[in-house]
């Protein structure tokens, strides 16, 4: 069998089974942090620059043939399986249970877990070029990364449009796997390496064993969850259903979403706003329609309640285990809530948002002046708006003063009453009509009785509590809205100081090994390590900005990410077809880079309207073909015959690396997306600058 077939096809598979092991990562630590998307950030910066680190080290390869290269693609076909069972085990191991854990043990886990991974797949790339030119088959670098763009869109399409939304992470891992099993057993086969092939099959059929057992990949989520009664992995998020007892708990993404046995929070959610309505007829509930929700609901006998929830396997589960009070003014919606604000013309005598606090860019919308502008519209004169925030009465810090201070003053930017009740949670009633704080008398007047609220309320919510809590509130707080998420900025400081730690030395010590590395680096290396900084910073821009404005990344990362890797491929065949004239091809593609992120600002800064989703792909394909442009160029600059694969590839995927971190974890919770938008520009300049001077950061 011709040796390279088989490397260019192990090349794909790699490609295919790196991809998905990206993206089956991200998702698993998003479950396991109950991660936002800093997370995100944190887990592609560390794959990036672990894969960096490999290609690098491929720069010192001395010896090894197609044994070692067969060893080594089996390895790596067979870890993501070990990979994904030790990030699911070990994190109970390391943290305490129920803690979150800060922001340096949160990067050091990923470091860890994904380090093999990366730096075996970086490092097979510039191997498999070693292994092909030592057997006589040229392959150029251009060839290189044509052909591992391939695999890297295979495995992005795959698992974004087929396997998502069919398969458990262990089975997505096999399949995606088995074209790196195959070359491998062949390569062994083919040199006739009867015992490792012998020995391959065998660890293959095991692997193959488990990742199939359905039982043994929900047992790998125990010491997380505990008692598992029922395990979903849906394109939305990780629905576990835990029982204790009699007692259901939901748990979507890591966060323990509902329990049925909490009626102070069931009560507190519905009656104090439905209390302030007469007769309330038609009520939009925004998740948290399990258990008590809607049987306290009916005790208002409304007409027409409509329940909206992105997940429908999650109603699905909760209806099948008879946790959804059925009724006939109750309908189901599955999809998201702000979609469906600005589609329906129904109107509302109240809005109940039964949302975690907004320490993500999904939640945050929810929270933002944009949708409070909305739910005004939707709901009737005189309406109510209903929400919350996690709320201490007997402690109120400055960073938590902060955070309620911001809703507050961005609420009443609509509303031209606000009242905040300091209960177990500091629920937010926001209308246009005057509110009512003695929530018992007006419940008595209407004939609803109540547990929780009838005994405790006036020992709970008393004046002096809400008064001091009004004294305490800053005038001067910042807006929160969806683009400058000011929300976000304040529980990225709450994070670093519960855990007293700040990224700062960090941040540093990063700016520092960078700033060593350019000083190494070739003028055409230092253009793909800006661009790749680049195209990951607006990757990251795209996905918060998806976020903002479709509140369902978890389902369509995926999508984002393939959208960038097909722009590659024709975009490299382009760069190796037209070899004459480089320069002008790198000032050409850079411009063209400097002006989408232009575009891009613009958009964020001043338009701010919704594209269809399909504009943000097609914006990510165009963005990366010209990224993709760059690389054989700049390759064929440097000289094919001073073997530029490893340094090409190391400074495009460290360059990738800082801007992911940058990006996601500094410049848009601090600043917001327009900042990240005008720093990226800054960014692409230094480069069309360094490359115009003509001069070299090392020669």
């Amino acid at each position: 069998m011709n040796l390279k077939r088989l490397i260019i096809w192990s090349i794909i598979g790699t490609g295919i089974s790196s991809v998905t092991t990206q993206l089956l990562t991200i998702r698993e630590f998003l479950t396991q942090f109950s991660g936002n998307e800093i997370t995100i950030s944190l887990v592609m910066f560390c794959w990036l620059v672990m894969t960096g680190m490999g290609a690098f080290a491929a720069k010192f390869l001395k010896g090894g043939g197609e044994r070692a290269y067969a060893l080594l693609i089996l390895i790596i076909a067979l870890w993501p399986l070990i990979q994904t069972i030790g990030i699911r085990e070990f994190r109970e191991v390391l943290f305490t249970h129920g803690v979150s854990p800060g922001f340096y043990p949160i990067l050091l886990y990923i470091l860890i877990g994904i380090a093999p991974y990366c730096l075996l797949t970086g490092f097979i790339l510039p191997y498999s070029q070693y292994v092909l030119n030592r057997a006589q088959y040229p392959f150029e670098t251009g060839d290189l990364y044509v052909t591992d763009s391939i695999g890297d869109i295979a495995g992005g399409a795959i698992f974004s449009f087929i396997l998502v939304y069919w398969l458990k992470p262990f089975l997505i891992i096999a399949v995606t796997s088995s074209l790196l099993i195959l070359i491998a057993l062949l390569l062994l086969l083919c040199r006739r390496r009867r015992l490792l092939l012998a020995v391959g099959m065998m660890v293959c059929s095991v692997f193959y064993v488990f990742s199939a057992h359905h039982r043994f990949e929900t047992s790998t989520l125990t010491q997380q969850y505990g008692n598992i009664v029922r395990h979903i992995e849906s394109p939305y998020g990780r629905i576990v259903i835990t029982r204790e007892g009699p007692q259901y708990t939901f748990w979507e993404s890591g966060l323990p979403l509902y329990s049925d046995a909490n009626t102070i929070d069931a009560e507190e959610k519905v009656h104090y706003p439905l209390s302030q309505i007469r007769r309330p007829e038609c009520l939009l509930l925004i998740s948290g329609g399990l258990g008590q929700t809607l049987k306290e609901v009916s005790k208002h006998r409304p007409a027409h309640v409509d329940y909206v929830e992105l997940d429908p396997a999650l109603t699905g589960a909760a209806d099948e285990l008879g946790l959804i009070e059925k009724s006939p003014s109750l309908r189901i919606i599955n999809t998201d809530a702000r979609r469906y604000m600005k589609k329906t013309t129904r109107q509302y005598d109240a809005i109940l948002i039964d949302l975690p606090d907004p320490d993500t860019f999904q939640l945050n919308r929810f929270f933002t002046d944009e949708f409070f502008m909305l739910a005004k519209r939707v709901l009737k004169k005189g309406g109510v708006l209903c929400l919350h925030l996690d709320y201490s009465p007997n402690y109120l810090s400055e960073i938590r003063r902060k955070k309620l201070s911001t809703l507050y003053n961005t609420a009443q930017m609509r509303f031209q009453y606000v009242l905040i009740l300091p209960g177990e949670q500091a629920y937010f009633l926001l209308s246009d009509a005057e509110l009512d704080p003695d929530i018992p008398s007006l419940l008595k007047v209407k004939g609803i009785p109540t547990s929780y609220i009838e005994g405790f309320f006036y020992g709970n919510v008393t004046g002096d509590r809400m008064k001091q809590l009004q004294d305490r509130l800053d005038r001067h707080e910042p807006l929160n809205t969806d683009f400058e998420p000011r929300l976000m900025n304040i529980v990225f400081q709450e994070w670093f100081i519960r855990h007293g730690a700040h990224p700062g030395w960090f941040f540093a010590a990063l700016l520092g090994l960078t700033l060593l590395y350019m000083v190494f680096m070739k003028r055409a290396e230092y253009i793909l390590f800006s661009t790749g900084f680049a195209a990951m910073g607006m990757e990251m821009l795209l996905i918060f900005a998806f976020q903002v404005i479709y509140g369902y990344i978890y389902l369509q990362i995926g999508a984002v990410v393939t959208a960038f890797l097909l722009g590659l491929l024709p975009g490299a065949m382009a760069g190796r077809r037209w070899r004459s004239r480089l320069r002008l091809q790198i000032m050409g593609s850079e411009t063209a880079i400097l002006s989408l992120l232009v575009i891009f600002f613009l958009w964020v800064s001043y338009v701010k309207t919704e594209p269809h989703p399909l504009h943000f792909l097609l914006f990510c394909f165009v963005f990366s073909f010209f990224s993709g442009f760059q690389f054989p160029v700049a390759a064929e600059i440097i000289g094919e015959e001073t073997s530029p694969a490893s340094g090409c590839l190391a400074a495009d995927l460290c360059g990738a690396a800082v801007g992911t971190l940058a990006t996601g974890t500094v410049l848009i919770p601090l600043w917001g997306i327009w900042a990240a938008a005008f720093f990226l520009i800054l960014v692409k300049i230094s480069s069309m600058i360094v490359f115009i001077s003509g001069r070299r950061i090392r020669s």
